[in-house]
């Protein structure tokens, strides 16, 4: 796979799970402020899960595709 395909595909993987973030931020903000984490640290909490979340993906899709 080249490196067009490859940036293709971590381009691709950030947008859906940015777009997903984007979906499903209304219930877990107020989930986490039905259990005490409301404003600026609930946002913070879930802005740093995607995105941990697009860092773990990009390292796996990165080893799969040097091992090859």
């Amino acid at each position: 796979m080249g490196q067009k395909a490859a940036l293709l595909g971590f381009w691709l993987v950030g947008y859906l799970l940015g777009a997903f973030a984007w979906l499903v931020k209304t219930p877990v903000l107020q989930f986490l402020e039905n259990i005490g984490l409301g404003g600026n640290a609930g946002q913070a909490l879930v802005a740093g899960l995607f995105g941990s979340s697009v860092m773990v993906l990009a390292v796996l899709v990165w080893s799969f595709l040097s091992s090859n």
